[in-house]
């Protein structure tokens, strides 16, 4: 009995260090999207043409998420879609290097968002899934994201400096078949519960009452997030701050975030899930009615803290709360909806609105709005605090 015991504790040791590792190179590989932008310029398409097919990533992606959980929790292993992502991905990316034409770039962009977009979310369903049954915390892994994310931006800049943008993507190519090959380590996992036509999962997730009140709180502030990542450096100029400072700011928020998850990882056993949802909606508030007001560069750098703070609260905190939500057949389906409902139809639907604001108000007055609705979601994260435990999930021990 002792040799099973430790033998288990083994394997769940070595689980948690795959999982930080394929968490530490499944973001980085994702910067290399940056260098789409160069396929534009070296094949010399038209500004307006560009945005058209850059804009397919999002558009894309919202379908995309949420067929590709369903379909993997319809098979024998957990890790059969995020393989496929990782397999498909970069083989479509090597596309770009030999296709030209308007019309084969849109088609690569169509394959590539449809497989890469799904990784993130599928990822945390499997991370967190392995978390619950091993024993750790799901933002101990989640903070290497943040260490590649941080990183990302530096490597991706040197690689395509360094080498061109051609042998970037081959990069690239090498940084997903690591993927791969660190996702084979993990043991085949089989997904429990009763499976559904996917017409009845759709059904199933579309009528979670609970869950969609989550998505809908939650949309409030991924709305918030949004609008400021695209509308941050349309701040700086009408503030006739200096453009340089613009990616210092980006910078501060980014290398705040490591050290943030480490401190989350171990608030949310202590405070629960819920309150750092709420915590994390009132500094990113904060951050907004500081930018509402304020007319000092410096201090819209310091409060840039607040948004590095903010997402590593919420990233771990809601990833568990939809897992405890969710049914035991339909982990990813959970997962990949939620997030192409919030981060997905949140960026476009918060581009579309910021820019009319912006246009109507000003920059300042968009964040004032802002400020109000992550108020709203802190609010109702405490007041549907109730709402978000399931109780047979491996979060029920968890204080909310």
């Amino acid at each position: 009995m002792q040799e099973r015991v430790l033998a288990a504790d083994g394997e769940g040791f070595y689980s948690e260090k795959y999982e930080c590792l394929l968490f530490f190179v499944l973001p980085c590989s994702f910067f290399f999207f940056s260098l789409l932008q160069h396929v534009f310029e070296r094949q010399r398409h038209e500004p307006d043409g560009a945005w058209l097919i850059l804009s397919l990533f999002s558009f894309v992606g919202v379908v995309a998420q949420p067929v590709m959980g369903m379909l993997n929790d319809r098979q024998r292993d957990r890790r059969s879609m995020l393989l496929v992502c990782a397999v498909v991905a970069p083989i479509v990316a090597l596309g770009y290097n030999f296709g030209s034409g308007y019309a084969v770039i849109i088609v690569l962009t169509v394959l590539l968002s449809w497989f890469q977009s799904s990784s993130g979310s599928l990822a945390d369903a499997f991370a967190i899934e392995i978390a619950n049954k091993e024993g750790f915390s799901f933002g101990s892994v989640r903070l290497w994201g943040a260490l590649s994310f941080s990183l990302g931006t530096f490597v991706t800049g040197f690689a395509y400096e360094k080498f061109g943008y051609d042998k970037s993507m081959y990069a690239y190519f090498a940084l997903s078949v690591f993927v791969v090959v660190t996702m084979l380590l993990f043991p085949k996992m089989k997904p429990g519960g009763h499976k559904f036509s996917l017409f009845h999962q759709t059904k199933r997730v579309l009528l979670h009452r609970r869950f969609m009140l989550f998505v809908g709180i939650s949309f409030l502030l991924t709305f918030a997030s949004a609008v400021n990542f695209y509308f941050l450096p349309i701040y700086f100029k009408e503030m006739a701050f200096d453009k340089s400072w613009i990616g210092t700011a980006y910078t501060i928020a980014a290398l705040i975030e490591v050290p943030m998850f480490w401190l989350s990882a171990r608030l949310n056993r202590r405070i629960g899930r819920t309150y750092m949802l709420a915590v994390s909606a009132l500094a990113f508030a904060l951050k907004c009615l500081v930018l509402a007001f304020s007319h000092h560069v410096y201090i819209v750098l310091a409060v840039q803290l607040l948004d590095g703070i903010s997402y590593a609260f919420f990233a771990g905190a809601a990833v568990e709360t939809v897992d405890a939500l969710s049914d035991e057949a339909a982990k990813a389906t959970f997962q990949t909806v939620y997030a192409a409902v919030t981060s997905g139809l949140g960026g476009i639907i918060g581009t579309a609105a910021g820019g009319v604001i912006v246009d109507l108000l000003g920059a300042a007055t968009l964040y004032l709005f802002l400020f109000v609705l992550c108020l709203l979601s802190a609010v109702g994260f405490v007041a549907a605090r109730g709402e978000f435990r399931s109780p047979g999930s491996p979060h029920s021990g968890v204080p909310l």
